[in-house]
């Protein structure tokens, strides 16, 4: 073994550390997958709050209003 000193070493070890890559993933990409499926959850929530109006509107509307002219 042949001893070197320390100050040499240096430079081939934080280049060595900077090539390794990161074997862990980020917060972001762990976090991800959940934001999606609330988005997913809140977008078929807000589509069926709006069918439901859809349909209130048109199964609950006036049948006397039919046909009367407004303005």
């Amino acid at each position: 073994m042949v001893r070197t000193r320390a100050g040499s070493q240096a430079p081939w070890l934080s280049a060595g550390l900077l090539a390794v890559p990161r074997a862990t993933e980020s917060n972001l990409q762990l976090t991800s997958p959940l934001v999606w499926v609330m988005v997913a959850i809140g977008a078929a929530g807000a589509i069926v709050t709006f069918a439901f109006l859809v349909y209130a509107l048109v199964k609950f509307r006036d049948p006397e209003t039919r046909g009367r002219r407004y303005g």
